[in-house]
Order: C-alpha cells, then structure tokens, then sequence
C-alpha cells in the first residue's frame, strides 16, 4: 500500500522533507511521526494512517514533495475512508510533546557473515563528514567501535582507530586478503592523511537544508526582488530605560517577562499611522501597492536550527503586558519547534532585534514581500551633551540606534527619514505612547 502527501494547509502545495523519522523495516504504528516537512509557513509533523511494516521510502531528506506525492509505501492496515491524514492544522514539530505516542520498534542488531566481516545490512551510524574522511582512508566504519549514542562512530573514534588506538573493535569487511593487498598503497598516503586529520587542516560537510535552506531561499527572493536601502537613527532611550524598569517589576508579579520589544512595537505602530507606506507590499501580479490598517509585526527569532519571523497580530489594539506574554510565548515555541502554520500568517512589517548581542548597528535584510523592517539594536551609557538649565553640560545618558531596510520601488529616502524621525520621538518619549488610540 502507498501513503501519498496529504493536504499541508491553505495555499501550500509542497514542501521540504526535512527528516525521516522511521526507516525501511520498522514497525509503525497509527500516528506516529512518519517524517517531517518544511513549508514557506512552519515545520509540519506528518503522522502514519497505518499501523504496519514500513516497506519502502520513496522521497530523499532535502527533497521537495508536493502534495500527493508518493512518500512511502507499507504493509498493514490503513485508516478507513474518512479518517484519511491530514496536515492542515498540526502544530510544528515539537522535539517532546509531539513525539509519538509509541516508539517504533528497535532494529535487530546486524548479523556477522561467516567472513568475520560486516553483512550488506550492517547499519554504521556516522556523519557525512565522518563517512567521507573514512572513505579517504580506505576505512571500512564497520571496523570502528563507535562511542557516540546507539554505537554512532564519532569523529573522534575514527581519529583513535587511525593512529592505532583503541576503537579497532570489528574486522574489515574486505577481508585479511584484500587488507594486505592494498597495505601498499595505503601505506604511501598514510603520512599526510593522518596529518590532516591530526588537527591541522579538517573540513566539515552540513546538509543544507530545512530552515537553514528556506532561510536561504527567502533572502535571496528578498534581494533579487526588492532595491534595499537602509537609514540609521540615533536615539537618547533614557526615558524608555526606567520606563521599562518598572514596566519589569510589574510583570513579574504576574509572571510576564517585560523586554524592551514591547515598547519598540508599540513606538512603531505610532509612526506608521502617520506614514502607511512603510506597512504595506506591491501586488506585481495587479500592479497596485496594498496599504494595510492593520499591525501584525513579524519577530526574527535565532533558534538553533536558523532564524525565524513569526508575528505578534493586532499590536495597535494590545496593551505592554499583553504584548510581553505574547512575545514570551512566541519566542519559547520558536526555540522548541512548536510554531504553526498560523503563527506566520499576515505580518505587515518585521522588527529584528540584536541588541542582547550586541553590535552598533546593521543593515537588516527585507522580510519579503513586506516593504520594511526595523532593526534594534544595543542600549549603552555614553556621555552626550544636552541642555540642561539653559547651557549645555555633558551627561551620561542610555543610548541607541535603530536602522531600517526598506523597498526603494515604494518608500522614498525622505519618507524613511520622517517615519524615522517620529519614531524616535516617541522611544525618547514613551509615556507619548498612553495617547496613542
């Protein structure tokens, strides 16, 4: 029996197969993960309509598959009609509480052939970069005693086998006679190899893929399609400092984080009231610019896996506190892999944020086909000089600069700069922010 792709949401026809979470011969029961896909939207965990023998994988990790598309193929008992599988709406892939309700069954260990060798079934756990270094050498991994988790032959296992040291658990599979045939030429290449992998000169090969890939593709569509320019503001953030500091006190009574974003977001939505432009795409296809009256601003995330921008909707109608558990939610689900499809849904302009890293300022790549996006960066102390009592005098203040990329095709430099220009008006004074409807 054949499992085709279902349905992976709304508008989305295809996507990347990121990873396979079962393999040829496991026992699979009904909806355990079968494998994960990437869309333009979220990492979707596609579950088994089966309960049976996993018989053939018929799409590689890194592969596009389109909906439809032949996955796997399987003995057992399907689901019956009406309770095909769908991904529609699932939660993106989360390490723990999507795991699946009953593991698969464990592969048998491999048999050894009478040879004293590995059988062609053998399985060696290993990375890419590992299996390529063993095949330079000449090295069957079969002959290496892995360390690493389930027997995996670490990188560090290969080195010891090379020079000698322990490791050197299984015979070659090539057998006593093909060993002592190719001890000649072995030999002559031994010295320099084994220098290389000594520590001086290594290399590391990483599948590009997943959201690193997706990463790829969305910035190089940003690029080619967009004529980025950025402008860079200075900001006194003083005011919006202590403001925060006791916007902190008060969440924490309530169990909510309080950051500067918030504020930042709240600031941004002022000023795009007075200047629409900025919150806004270009429908090439109709060859009108759509101006959006409402506020969803995108987040960038660092995850381990790549950056990410879900959006925090309707920012214009909720308050600081609701702002900072939203944000809070949304970067713990990000970092745990438990966005959806949803989450990424209608953003109009994206705020990044480096400022914990740090960093004066960036040029901040557009979250296409949006028209801008807000860079923030670090808060520091600086001397600055201001007016105080009529003359001017030098003080510490807590200082900052923010920087956006925009679309040149639809904002005009003068445009960046009053947007910027109001902007900052209201981070150097955000109390201004209670008068915004």
């Amino acid at each position: 029996m054949e499992f085709k792709l279902p349905e992976l949401g709304e508008g989305v026809h295809e996507g990347e197969l990121v990873k396979w979470k079962v393999k040829p011969g496991d026992l699979v029961k009904d909806d355990q993960i079968l494998c994960e896909i990437m869309t333009d939207k979220a990492t979707i965990e596609i579950p088994s309509p089966f309960h049976g023998v996993c018989k053939d994988i018929r799409a590689k990790e890194g592969e596009t598959v389109h909906v439809g598309q032949v996955l796997v193929t399987f003995e057992g008992e399907g689901k019956k009609a009406g309770a095909a599988t769908s991904a529609s709406a699932p939660a993106a892939s989360a390490p723990a509480a999507a795991a699946p309700k009953t593991p698969a069954a464990p592969a048998p260990a491999a048999p050894m052939v009478a040879s004293g060798g590995l059988s062609p079934e053998s399985r060696v756990l290993a990375a890419p970069s590992t299996r390529r270094v063993a095949r330079e050498m000449g090295v069957n991994l079969g002959a290496v005693s892995g360390s690493g988790p389930h027997g995996r032959v670490m990188r560090e296992d290969l080195d010891q086998f090379l020079r000698g040291g322990a490791g050197a658990g299984a015979p070659l599979s090539r057998g006593a006679g093909a060993v002592a045939a190719a001890a000649p030429q072995m030999a002559l290449r031994s010295l320099p190899v084994r220098a290389t992998v000594a520590g001086a000169q290594t290399e590391e090969r990483v599948s590009f893929k997943g959201l690193r890939k997706k990463i790829s593709e969305k910035m190089r569509q940003s690029k080619d399609k967009a004529a980025h320019f950025t402008y860079v503001e200075e900001a006194d953030a003083t005011a919006l400092v202590e403001l925060r500091a006791s916007a902190k006190e008060l969440g924490a009574q309530y169990g909510i984080k309080v950051t500067y974003l918030p504020f930042v977001m709240k600031a941004m939505v002022a000023a795009l009231r007075k200047y629409p432009i900025l919150n806004s795409h270009l429908d090439e296809a109709t060859n009108e610019i759509v101006i959006k009256h409402y506020y969803n601003i995108g987040l960038s995330i660092q995850t381990d896996e790549g950056l990410t921008a879900p959006c925090v909707k309707d920012v214009a109608n909720k308050s600081v506190l609701q702002l900072a558990k939203e944000i809070q939610d949304i970067v713990d689900r990000a970092r745990t892999k438990r966005l959806t499809a949803e989450d990424f849904a209608g953003s109009t302009i994206t705020l990044t944020n480096a400022g914990s890293i740090g960093g004066l300022f960036a040029t901040p790549v557009i979250n296409f086909p949006e028209v801008a996006i807000l860079g923030f960066n670090k808060i520091f102390r600086k001397p600055v000089v201001k007016a105080v009592g009529g003359k001017e005098e030098i003080v510490i203040r807590d200082w900052t600069y923010f920087s956006i990329s925009l679309d040149h095709r639809i904002v005009d430099g003068a445009v960046a700069a009053e947007f910027m220009k109001t902007f900052i008006q209201y981070i150097e004074n955000p109390s201004l922010l209670v008068l915004e409807g």
